[in-house]
């Protein structure tokens, strides 16, 4: 049989075409910081064999040209690894015009007449010391050679690969219910067995005592035992059949638990990428990027080896490209202005991939730059229109970085290639909360910036919060949720006109989650609150629920191509229990959350307080104390006089009608305990809630005000405001 030598030759070249892609690559990621952080001896070992082994693989499949030119690139490596030479900028200029010009032929893109040639020669000169004038042709962005991997199987077929994983996950979840079933079904005859056992000396007597009855009872009788001894012995057989289903069905349930564990497993395993293929190739563009911008840049790359799903790492590359180039355009400042600055010439520039937890990870992108200029920001919102003057003027620093990520911002003075759109960070927005996570950012003036963005490591599960809402059941993205909260109705308050939450010296708006999905809430107006704190683009929010279910991991599914993008939706999930359960989008909620008003939870406040008609009377000497009592219960909804002393509040309470008290007990002309006692000994007042807040805090200034008839005792060195509105509400 004579050899087919052009398939050979066919076969010989797809192979060369996977294996050069896969070389290139790595002398493209390995060359990048060469011309900024030098190069250790490692490094140019390893460059020096990946340009030998494509020589050889060239000469393998009769490609001449790139023979030639990687020969005579492999001599200069050479001479620099042999300690010959010295790796100069000049040199590595000229290395990267190498491998721009292997590229191209790689990729089917021949040079110019003679380019090729005159290159090699360059090359060659170089490797003997000689002083050589770089090539005039500007380097081009490299051309990307296809991934190569073993199988190439299409997201289509990964898809339905996935969503037969999770129907078989869910027949596992039915089988382990059935089994269940099955167990209690088996337990239900125990006791009828122990009462047959109990019963058979009974039915034997009654069997022996047959002779002695008259004949017609007797055959009655005898019908009737012999049916009982037949319903027993059919009990037995269901007994033991049911026994025997029970142990069938768990050992059913137990392999299809196995089986779909480990089909889940091992197509994770086909999903989960190392973090590499992610930077893959970046490290060339940063410095391409650099190269024309003027700047010099030091890409610093950790944590590559965390594994992560491949979907999110193919999302994940848009983003992470968008961001280099904001660090590279507007975060690194140019050499000669770093130095007069202080800082090296050399901007850092660091990607790392860390793993936070079982099943979430962080990516951060930090820089050395000139950090975000929270004025210039104010200013470009104010100017575009995003912002009223006064909206602007009360913006926190925090606030005003955040600004970045408004769509239509940017801090460009100029629109180019790189940046000046606004597009960039509100596409890395959007792309990282429709993957179900969230970013920080930090940022110094002078010092750099720091993006953190926290995300999940498997796009088909992750970890969720489960709740109810009127009698609906839905799922919340774990890494939006801070802390979940069981506060009684009194902690929300309303604040500027609106239900709000102070927690850790914050004050947080509070809505009803219900009120956000357009659904009604069962949550009544003297229950405890179920509270989720959540974070979305860097804001804390509070939402009530009516009842918190757990957490657990759940499989998202797509909501399908009829409903690619619902409003307060980011998919589906089936729970164990067969339940399809809505997964709820955290930004969507959030900017639903701003469209509405208060709604149902601010009727549940007011109604809750009760207290908008009730009057209050503050006796308090000192003008400070004075008003602060004032303004915290005329924000709780109370109508509140004052008094200066204890006289005038006696006068004052005998000339109107008032539902309770707050006294200092130090005050002139009439101190707080002879007040109280006044007021127990009055026939009108002796019923009168008397609340004394007082800087006295011994046991017996206690007892005493107990003894005057106070029925309250606050110290004022402990004083919170929470504790005196829980004290009236209690009273009145």
């Amino acid at each position: 049989m004579s050899l087919d030598r052009k398939a050979l030759q066919q076969r010989l070249l797809e192979s060369f075409r996977i294996e050069a892609g896969e070389r290139l690559g790595v002398l493209a990621d390995t060359l990048a910081n060469w011309r900024e952080a030098g190069a250790s001896d490692d490094s140019i070992e390893s460059l020096f064999r990946e340009v030998h082994s494509l020589k050889g693989a060239a000469r393998a499949v009769s490609l001449p040209s790139i023979e030639r030119l990687c020969h005579a690139w492999e001599s200069l490596l050479g001479a620099i690894r042999g300690g010959q030479l010295e790796l100069t900028a000049e040199r590595v200029e000229l290395c990267r015009h190498a491998l721009r010009a292997v590229q191209q032929l790689h990729a089917g893109q021949e040079p110019g007449s003679g380019e090729s040639e005159l290159l090699c020669g360059q090359l060659e000169s170089a490797a003997r010391g000689e002083a050589v004038a770089l090539p005039r042709t500007p380097l081009t962005n490299p051309v990307q050679p296809a991934d190569p991997s073993m199988v190439r199987v299409s997201t289509r077929r990964l898809d339905t690969l996935l969503f037969h994983s999770e129907s078989l996950l869910q027949h596992k979840l039915e089988a382990q219910a059935y089994a269940r079933r099955l167990r209690e079904h088996a337990q239900a005859f125990e006791p009828q067995r122990g009462k047959r056992l109990l019963d058979a000396g009974n039915l034997k007597q009654l069997h022996a005592g047959l002779e002695a009855l008259p004949l017609t009872s007797r055959d009655a009788l005898k019908g009737l035992l012999d049916y009982l001894n037949w319903s027993q012995a059919q009990l037995d057989r269901l007994h033991f059949e049911a026994v025997h289903l029970e142990k069938a069905g768990r050992h059913l349930a137990q392999g299809l638990a196995q089986l779909s564990d480990a089909h889940v497993g091992e197509l994770q395993a086909v999903l989960l990428l190392a973090g590499s293929n992610l930077v893959e190739g970046l490290p060339a563009m940063v410095q391409d990027l650099a190269s024309q911008a003027g700047k010099r840049v030091d890409l610093q790359v950790r944590g590559t080896d965390l594994q992560v799903d491949k979907r999110i790492l193919d999302e994940l590359r848009t983003v992470l490209t968008h961001l280099l180039r904001n660090a590279v355009d507007h975060g690194l400042e140019s050499p000669d202005r770093r130095v007069a600055n202080g800082k090296p010439p050399v901007g850092r520039l660091q990607v790392e991939l860390l793993q936070e937890s079982a099943d979430r990870f962080e990516l951060r992108v930090e820089d050395d730059g000139a950090g975000i200029d929270v004025e210039v920001l104010r200013a470009k919102a104010l100017a575009a229109g995003l912002l009223s003057a006064e909206q602007a003027e009360a913006l926190s620093e925090a606030e005003c970085r955040r600004l970045i990520f408004r769509s239509g911002l940017s801090t460009s003075a100029l629109i180019t290639d790189l940046s000046g759109r606004g597009l960039g960070m509100a596409i890395v927005q959007e792309a990282v909360e429709r993957l179900g996570g969230r970013i920080d950012l930090e940022s110094s003036p002078g010092q750099g910036t720091c993006l953190h963005l926290h995300l999940p490591l498997s796009l088909s599960t992750f970890r969720a919060v489960i709740v109810r809402i009127a009698e609906r059941t839905f799922a919340m993205p774990a890494l939006a949720v801070e802390r979940c909260l069981r506060l009684p109705s009194s902690a929300v308050k309303n604040l500027e006109n609106r239900p709000s939450l102070t927690l850790d010296g914050r004050v947080l708006p509070v809505w009803a989650l219900a009120d956000v999905l357009g659904l009604s809430s069962s949550v009544g107006r003297d229950d405890d609150l179920t509270l989720l704190l959540l974070k979305v683009r860097g804001e804390p929010f509070v939402l009530l629920v009516d009842e918190l279910l757990g957490d657990q991991e759940i499989t998202v599914k797509s909501l399908g191509r009829q409903l690619l993008r619902v409003r307060n939706l980011l998919g589906a999930t089936l729970l164990g229990d067969g339940q399809l359960v809505p997964i709820l989008h955290p930004g969507d909620l959030y900017r639903s959350a701003l469209s509405v008003g208060a709604g149902s939870l601010e009727r549940n406040v007011q109604e809750t307080s009760g207290n908008t008609a009730q009057r209050l009377l503050i006796a308090e000497d000192s003008f400070t104390s004075r008003g602060l009592l004032k303004a915290i219960l005329e924000g709780a909804g109370y109508q509140v006089a004052t008094a200066n002393d204890g006289l005038e509040a006696w006068n004052t309470l005998k000339q109107g009608a008032f539902d309770l008290l707050v006294s200092d007990v130090e005050m002139p002309r009439m101190d707080g305990f002879t007040l109280t006692q006044r007021i127990r000994l009055d026939r009108e007042l002796t019923d009168l809630p008397v609340v004394l807040v007082t800087a006295l805090h011994s046991a017996e200034d206690r007892a005493r005000g107990l003894e005057v008839g106070a029925n309250a005792y606050l110290v004022k060195s402990g004083f919170e405001q929470d504790s005196l509105l829980d004290a009236i509400r209690r009273l009145i």
